[in-house]
C-alpha cells in the first residue's frame, strides 16, 4: 500500500517552476535512523510521516519539501537525512538556482512584494 500522499497545492510551485520538476527530496538512510521523530514533528510542510509500527520516519510527501531547506537534516542527531549524492547539498541547491534561472525570477518577485518586504517602511 502506498503511504505517499498528494502534494499540498500550496507547494506545487517554487518561484514559478513546477515543484515536481525540481530534484530536491530528502532521503532517509534507515540503517542510521533511530526513530526519534525529529524530522516528522519538525517539518512544517508535511514531508514526513511516522511509521509507528517500525518506529521510523518515512518520506511521504517529498515534493512538499522546500527547495534548499535542510532543517530536518541539520536537526537529525544521526545524520540519516540527505539531499545530494555526489554533490554537497549546497552545491546541489546552487545548481538548481542556476538551472532554473531562479535569481531572475526572484528579482521580479522582490519588486512585486516591495510593500510587504520593505524594511524601511513606517509600520
Amino acid at each position: 500500500m502506498n503511504k505517499q500522499q498528494k502534494q499540498d497545492p500550496k507547494f506545487t510551485k517554487f518561484h514559478g517552476i513546477d515543484r515536481d520538476k525540481i530534484d530536491w527530496r530528502p532521503v532517509i538512510d534507515e540503517s542510521k535512523c533511530i526513530g526519534c521523530g525529529m524530522c516528522a514533528t519538525t517539518c512544517g510542510r508535511g514531508v514526513y510521516k511516522f511509521d509507528y509500527e517500525n518506529r521510523k520516519s518515512k518520506v511521504a510527501n517529498p515534493t512538499n519539501c522546500m527547495v534548499a531547506c535542510q532543517t530536518c537534516a541539520n536537526l537529525c542527531p544521526m545524520k540519516a537525512i540527505t539531499f545530494a549524492e555526489n554533490d554537497s547539498t549546497r552545491e546541489k541547491a546552487q545548481k538548481i538556482i542556476k538551472e532554473y534561472n531562479i535569481l531572475s525570477k526572484i528579482k521580479v518577485e522582490l519588486e512585486s512584494k516591495k510593500d510587504e518586504l520593505n524594511f524601511n517602511s513606517n509600520e
